[in-house]
């Protein structure tokens, strides 16, 4: 954290009294800024500028006719959350503050350039879904929810009228998937590096990534482990997105094509998740209910039946609750989300053993990732009989 200063806005988790709610309006505006600069693609714009860039030119580019005051306007707030840097004038005497939108000058930061589309990160997405005022729409129902649980459905329910894995799947919400994919993605490069660097996956042949996005996670973990096999299992239109890119994630690291394969599957159907000697499940489980969640579980170990005795095993990836741990807060935002949007919630350790447990499994060992993330790794014995 950056040395303590009276004279800058800190973040509000950080102050006490009228401050902390000062800060916290300030941050939502600053938070709307940049979305609005992820969702013009103003970081595509500046980069494919190659120099620094006045706010007046900025809104004539690509034929736009933007209004470049309030573009400047914009850029103000973008650049003091270090996105972009305002270039200094040569004279003190300058006429900057005249028509500051035609004379000072913006370039991105190395910060700035993750939102741009063509990064690998997808950041750009990850604002784009996650702060979408359209999305925050379901906050809205968020007392109703305290006062009457889910009497009348999720927020996203009563915001949109359907569950929200249903309205991903709809053919006019085709652009807001793939928006949604590319978030996803965020998450995993976020994660992989964690993962790759704790787990060991030499012990492994074939890895199986659930509901796997475009599979960043996997194609980071067949990087560092040159003899595993890899399968990206998931929805028909997630995996044509994940073929469709170019290059895919699995090019990008120059994994051969003989080492990985694209399925298409249901993961709440046993028969069409392929055999593999371990599942990775990352932000599944928190995204559905304890029934949903153990019938998932159920359906890896039923697709891994065979006539000899088989033992699977599952890694689990989760903002879990850790009991007497100093620093719960992602886990504890994030099952707010899960709350509101889908119905499930974050689960302590204790809670994931239960799942487990019910679903015949063991748990083998917990490891922290990161303050996002931590992975639990669990087995599974199974064999060719109604057991």
């Amino acid at each position: 954290m950056a040395e303590y200063n009276n004279n800058i806005v800190h973040s509000p988790i950080e102050l006490k009294g009228l401050s902390k709610y000062i800060s916290l309006v300030i941050h939502r505006g600053v938070e709307r800024a940049i979305w609005v600069f992820c969702e013009l693609g103003i970081a595509d714009l500046m980069a494919s500028y190659q120099a620094p860039i006045t706010a007046s030119k900025l809104s004539k580019l690509n034929g736009n006719n933007w209004n470049a005051e309030f573009l400047y306007r914009l850029l103000r707030v973008i650049a003091d959350a270090d996105i972009i840097t305002e270039l200094k004038t040569d004279s003190e005497n300058s006429n900057k503050y005249d028509h500051p939108e035609e004379t000072i000058r913006f370039q991105l930061t190395e910060d700035g350039l993750l939102l741009t589309s063509s990064h690998f990160s997808k950041a750009r997405d990850l604002i784009r879904f996650e702060l979408n005022p359209t999305g925050e729409n379901t906050n809205v129902y968020f007392p109703s929810l305290i006062k009457f649980g889910y009497e009348n459905g999720t927020g996203f329910e009563q915001t949109f009228g359907c569950k929200v894995f249903d309205y991903l799947q709809k053919e006019e919400n085709k652009e807001f998937a793939n928006i949604f994919d590319n978030a996803m993605v965020t998450y995993s490069s976020h994660t992989a590096s964690s993962m790759v660097s704790v787990i060991d996956f030499t012990r492994f042949h074939k890895l199986v990534d659930i509901a796997g996005g475009l599979g960043t996670l996997l194609s980071s973990i067949l990087e560092k482990n040159q003899n595993l096999q890899g399968i990206l299992f998931d929805l028909a239109h997630v995996i044509e997105n994940a073929k469709m890119t170019n290059p895919n994630e699995f090019q990008r690291r120059q994994i051969e094509p003989n080492r990985y394969d694209f399925i298409v599957g249901d993961m709440f159907k046993s028969q069409t998740i392929p055999p593999g000697d371990a599942y990775i499940l990352k932000h599944i489980i928190d995204s559905w209910d304890d029934e949903k969640s153990i019938e998932i579980l159920k359906s890896i170990r039923d697709a891994n039946k065979s006539q000899i005795e088989k033992t699977t095993t599952v890694f689990i990836i989760e903002t879990i609750i850790l009991s007497n741990d100093k620093d719960n807060l992602e886990a504890h935002a994030m099952d707010l989300v899960m709350l509101s949007e889908t119905g499930a919630k974050g689960r302590t350790l204790a809670e994931y053993i239960s799942l487990l447990n019910q679903s015949g499994y063991e748990m083998k060992q917990l490891y922290r990732a990161n303050s996002l993330c931590s992975i639990i790794e669990a087995v599974t014995t199974t064999q060719n009989c109604d057991c």
